[in-house]
C-alpha cells in the first residue's frame, strides 16, 4: 500500500478476466496491469463496473484485488470500490480491501434507498468516519439508480474529511459544478470512457477513470492538457477526435462495453475472453466487424503518435 496522496491523472479500471471454468484468470490479470502501468497509467482501480463488481461473489472481489495488488507491488495507487449493499458489509468488505492492499476506498452507493438523502449521506458517511484512509463516493446518475446531489456531496465532503474524491460520472457541466462547488478541495475523477476527456479537463477534473481500451492515447491526452501550449493542445484535441468513435461504440451502454471492450483488451494482451458471467451481451458479426475495425484504427493512431504497437483484434 502507498502512502496517503491526492491521486491525479489516467486511472483505468480493469476487466475481469476469467479461466473457462469461471475462475478468475490469475495470469491475464497480472498481464492487465502491466500492460496498464506499461501504458502511463497514474494508479489502478479494481471492482468498478467494467470490472463487473456485482457478479462476483465476496471471496471473489477480495481475490481481485489481492492479485491486483500483488502485480502492482505499490508502484502507483489502488482505489478499490466496494458495492456491499449495507453499511455494515461495506465497513466490512472496505477493512479487508485495505488489508489485501486498498489505498482509496470507492464506496458505491446502495441499489435501493431506504429514507432520502439525509440517510443516504449517513450510509457513505458512517464507513467513511470508521476508516483510517482516503475514501471516495461514486457519483453515476446514468448507470446507478441511487446517487446524490451536489448539495449531498459537498455536505459529505465537508463532514467528512477523509472522503477527498468523487468518482465524478455525471455530465461535464455537472463536473464543473463540482469543482467550483468545493473550490479543488475534492478532487473529482470523471469516466464514462472519456467521451467528454477534454471538456472535463477544462472543468477542472483532477483526472480520467476510464476502461484501459485506449489508455495510452488517453494518458498521452492527459500530458498534451497539462503541458497547456497552443500546440500541444491541438494535438490532445486531434487524438480526442481520433479515438472518440470508438468510445462511443464501447459505452453505448455497460453490457455492451463489457461484450466487446474486453475482447479488444484480451487481443491487447494476447489473450482471449474464455469465459462470460451471466447476464452478458452476445456478440453479433457485425459488431464483430466494427470492433475490428475500431482495433486497427487505434493501432494506427497509436503508431502515429509514436506509441509502441500492440495486437489487433481480429476475427481470424
Amino acid at each position: 500500500m502507498l502512502s496517503s496522496q491526492q491521486p491525479s491523472g489516467v486511472i483505468p479500471v480493469l476487466y475481469a478476466f476469467h479461466n473457462a471454468d469461471g475462475s478468475i484468470d490469475c495470469r491475464a490479470m497480472m498481464a492487465q496491469v502491466e500492460h496498464c502501468l506499461s501504458s502511463g497509467a497514474d494508479g489502478l482501480m479494481v471492482l468498478g463496473l467494467i470490472t463487473e463488481v456485482a457478479k462476483h461473489t465476496r471471496t471473489e472481489r477480495l481475490e481481485i484485488v489481492r492479485i491486483t495488488s500483488a502485480a502492482l507491488n505499490a508502484r502507483k495507487p489502488l482505489l478499490v470500490t466496494t458495492g456491499e449493499t449495507t453499511q455494515p458489509e461495506q465497513l466490512s468488505f472496505a477493512r479487508e480491501a485495505r488489508q489485501a492492499g486498498a489505498d482509496i476506498m470507492i464506496l458505491q452507493p446502495p441499489p435501493e434507498l431506504e429514507g432520502d438523502e439525509t440517510d443516504l449521506i449517513r450510509f457513505f458517511g458512517t464507513t467513511a468516519d470508521a476508516l483510517d484512509f482516503s475514501c471516495a463516493i461514486q457519483h453515476n446518475p446514468f448507470n446507478l439508480k441511487v446517487n446524490l446531489s451536489l448539495q449531498g456531496l459537498l455536505s459529505l465532503t465537508r463532514n467528512h474529511p477523509n472522503v477527498s474524491l468523487i468518482k465524478a460520472e455525471g455530465t461535464a457541466l455537472e463536473t464543473q459544478q463540482l469543482v467550483e462547488a468545493t473550490g479543488g478541495s475534492v478532487a473529482a475523477f470523471t469516466g464514462h470512457g472519456g467521451i467528454e476527456f477534454l471538456m472535463t479537463m477544462r472543468a477542472g477534473a483532477a483526472g480520467l477513470i476510464p476502461a484501459p481500451d485506449a489508455l495510452a492515447l488517453q494518458v498521452l491526452i492527459h500530458r498534451l492538457f497539462l503541458e497547456g501550449s497552443p500546440e500541444s493542445l491541438t494535438r490532445a484535441a486531434r487524438i480526442h477526435a481520433d479515438i472518440l468513435p470508438m468510445i462511443v461504440f464501447m459505452m453505448r451502454s455497460l453490457d455492451h462495453a463489457l461484450c466487446y471492450g474486453k475482447r479488444l483488451m484480451a487481443a491487447r494482451l494476447g489473450t482471449a475472453v474464455r469465459h462470460e458471467r451471466a447476464p452478458a451481451l452476445a456478440t453479433t458479426t457485425f459488431g464483430l466487424h466494427e470492433l475490428q475495425r475500431f482495433s486497427r484504427h487505434l493501432a494506427d493512431v497509436e503508431l502515429r503518435e509514436g506509441l509502441p504497437p500492440l495486437p489487433v483484434f481480429s476475427l481470424f
